[in-house]
C-alpha cells in the first residue's frame, strides 16, 4: 500500500512539473505576442494554482506514509 501511495505522490510531482512548464510557456507566449490580456494572465494564474495544489496533495500523501521527500 505504501508503495502505491508513494507512486501516486511521484506522479503528482511529475504533473506539477508539467504544470510549471506550461505556466512558463504561457508567460513566454504572452511576451512573444506582446499579449498582456487579462484572459492569458488569468489562465496562467489558474495553472500556477493547480501546480501548488498538486504539490500539496503529493506532500499530504507522503506525510500519510511517513516519507519526507518533500521538494516544496
Amino acid at each position: 500500500m505504501n508503495d502505491d501511495i508513494s507512486g501516486l505522490a511521484d506522479r503528482l510531482d511529475e504533473t506539477a512539473e508539467r504544470l510549471a512548464e506550461l505556466s512558463i510557456e504561457l508567460l513566454q507566449g504572452a511576451l512573444a505576442d506582446a499579449d498582456l490580456s487579462d484572459e492569458r494572465a488569468h489562465l496562467e494564474r489558474k495553472v500556477t494554482r493547480a501546480r501548488r495544489a498538486t504539490l500539496k496533495a503529493a506532500s499530504i500523501l507522503r506525510e500519510s506514509i511517513g516519507d519526507q521527500n518533500d521538494d516544496w
